[in-house]
C-alpha cells in the first residue's frame, strides 16, 4: 500500500466513523464490486488543480448513497428530495479530497464536485493513471475510492485511467 492509499484509509474511515457514524472497513471481495456494477451506482468526483494535478473518486451502489444521505441529513431514504443523494455524496467526496490535499504538494485547489449516475457505467479521464485505490465496505455495499494523478488540461501524459467499478485488482 503506497502513502497515497493509507491516506485513503485513514480519511475514509475518519469520515465515515465521525461524521456518518457508519462503519467502514476494507473490503477484499472484487466480486461484491462486480455484482455492484449491474444495478445503479453513482460516482462522485473532485478534481484537483496546482502543485498536483488529479482527482478523488467516490463510486458506490444507490442503496449505500441513498444511506449516506439518509444518515447525513437526518431523514431516512424513503423521505430524501431530489438531489439530496448526489448532493451527500458529492460532499462526501469533497472531504475526501480536501483531506487528501494534505499528502499532496502544495498548493492545491479543488473543484466543484460532480456526481455521475447510472448502471454499468464507466468513467474515463485521460492522461491519468491510478495513483491509489482502496476498496471498502460498508452496510454490507462497496464503496471504492480511487485517486487518479495527471489530466491536467493541456497535459502531454499518454494513456488514460478509469474510476468506477473497474479495479486495478481485475
Amino acid at each position: 500500500m503506497n502513502e497515497i492509499e493509507e491516506a485513503i484509509v485513514n480519511i475514509t474511515q475518519n469520515i465515515w466513523e465521525s461524521i456518518l457514524g457508519l462503519e467502514v472497513q476494507r473490503a477484499r471481495d472484487v466480486a461484491q464490486l462486480t455484482q455492484a456494477t449491474r444495478e445503479k451506482s453513482l460516482t462522485g468526483c473532485v478534481q484537483l488543480a496546482g502543485a498536483w494535478e488529479g482527482s478523488v473518486f467516490l463510486y458506490c451502489t444507490a442503496t449505500l448513497a441513498g444511506e449516506v444521505a439518509a444518515t447525513m441529513f437526518g431523514s431516512s431514504p424513503g423521505t430524501l428530495r431530489n438531489g439530496d443523494v448526489e448532493d451527500a455524496l458529492g460532499e462526501l467526496t469533497n472531504m475526501v479530497a480536501g483531506n487528501l490535499k494534505i499528502v499532496l504538494p502544495r498548493p492545491c485547489q479543488l473543484s466543484l464536485p460532480a456526481v455521475v449516475e447510472g448502471i454499468d457505467y464507466r468513467v474515463i479521464v485521460p492522461g491519468t493513471k491510478i495513483a491509489g485505490q482502496v476498496l471498502f465496505e460498508s452496510n454490507s455495499q462497496p464503496l471504492l475510492v480511487t485517486v487518479l494523478e495527471g489530466g491536467a488540461m493541456g497535459s502531454k501524459r499518454a494513456g488514460a485511467a478509469q474510476a468506477g467499478a473497474q479495479t486495478k485488482e481485475t
